[in-house]
Parts: structure tokens; C-alpha cells; sequence
């Protein structure tokens, strides 16, 4: 029932994932293992607002590495609901347009994770899902990176380990069922156009940890 309710306050499209630079590639962060830990945005004095349903949290982020290896933030994607915007490490914020408000910083800003993420990209159009985060096994390339404190130590290649998820799994949904949420999504009404429990439990995902599988 909460989930229903949940539902029935943010119907929405797919979410914007957060970027990688990853060896000279552009990757997309599809989980991360301690995602509480990972980044918090209210840390730095900015509390964004919804500024598009593509991104229900209100930013965005592309990450990478310093030159020493390092995880680091390099661009934030935003906004600060209207009002002014603090500095971050002593960047201010330049007006911009995305899914996630009207400011971008661009930074080098070293984050003390110790934890895995998953990276991806070569995404497989047969898995996409219309709301929430795509699942990891959607990919082609998936890669995970370990850091402790923020030093990258380990990189390991789970794209077999998706393609084995893509054979035991069923494909998230039949044609008919993505048609019912289109209809939904026009008209509002996602009891009558077969959004079922089963449905909402599966891809009602918001957050990156709830996914994370390998």
C-alpha cells in the first residue's frame, strides 16, 4: 500500500544517472554499495528541489579521478531551490540548464568513499524500464571499482556476471505492459492500466543500493 500511494505522488520517467570518466570513457554510475556514504549534497549547503521528473533528486553528478588516483567530484548538476547558491571548495556555480536545475559547478572535489560502485554503459534497449534507476545487468560493459578513502585500489569486470543475470532473469517487461505505462503515464491511472504490485516492487527504485548485485 505505501508503495501505491509513493507511486500515485511522483509518477515519473526513467532517472538520470550520475556519470564516470573511466579510461577516457564516459560511463554511467548504476549502483554503489554504501550509497548513504557515497555523496550527500546537503553536506555542501545546497538543497535542491525537484526540477525535472527525469531526476527526482535534484542533481546530478559526473565523477572521475585526480591525478593521484583519487575519487573526485568534477561536475555537479543543480539548483538550490531559487535561492542563492554557496560556494564548494571555493567554486562558485555557473548558470546552466539540465534535468536537475540551473546551476553546474565544475570542481575537483576529493570524496572520502571506502566502498564498490558499478559503472556501465552499452545499455541493451530491450531492458529499459520507464520509471526509476535501469537495472546494472542492462549493460554491456559492467565494471566495479573499489576505493578506501577515496584511493582507487581495485577495478574488477562484471559483464559476464551481468550477461549470466541477463539468462536467469526475465525481461523486465512484456511489450503490452510498457504500452499500459505509457497509457498510465498519459491519463494518471496506474490501476486501471495494470500497475500491479508486482510491477511497483520491481521498479520503484529510487536509490542506487538497492540494486547492487554483484
Amino acid at each position: 500500500e505505501f508503495r501505491r500511494v509513493l507511486f500515485r505522488s511522483c509518477l515519473m520517467r526513467s532517472q538520470f544517472f550520475d556519470g564516470f570518466d573511466f579510461a577516457e570513457y564516459k560511463f554511467s554510475i548504476v549502483a554503489v554499495e554504501h550509497v548513504d556514504e557515497f555523496f550527500n549534497i546537503e553536506k555542501y549547503g545546497l538543497h535542491p528541489v525537484i526540477y525535472d521528473e527525469s531526476c527526482l533528486r535534484g542533481y546530478a553528478c559526473i565523477f572521475g579521478f585526480t591525478e593521484d588516483k583519487h575519487l573526485a567530484l568534477h561536475k555537479l548538476f543543480t539548483n538550490n531551490n531559487g535561492r542563492p547558491a554557496p560556494s564548494i571548495d571555493g567554486i562558485e556555480p555557473v548558470p546552466f540548464h539540465s534535468p536537475a536545475g540551473d546551476l553546474r559547478y565544475d570542481l575537483e572535489l576529493a570524496i572520502p568513499y571506502s566502498g564498490s560502485i558499478l559503472i556501465a554503459n552499452g545499455f541493451i534497449q530491450k531492458y529499459f524500464v520507464p520509471f526509476g534507476f535501469q537495472i546494472p545487468h542492462a549493460f554491456k560493459k559492467v565494471y566495479e571499482l573499489t576505493f578506501d578513502q577515496g584511493l582507487f585500489v581495485r577495478v574488477e569486470d562484471r559483464s559476464e556476471a551481468a550477461r549470466q543475470l541477463r539468462i536467469e532473469y526475465k525481461e523486465p517487461l512484456p511489450p503490452e505492459k510498457k504500452l499500459r505505462l505509457r497509457v498510465a503515464h498519459w491519463f494518471n491511472k496506474p490501476e486501471e492500466y495494470g500497475f500491479d504490485d508486482e510491477t511497483l516492487a520491481q521498479y520503484m527504485d529510487l536509490i542506487y543500493d538497492t540494486k547492487y548485485l554483484f
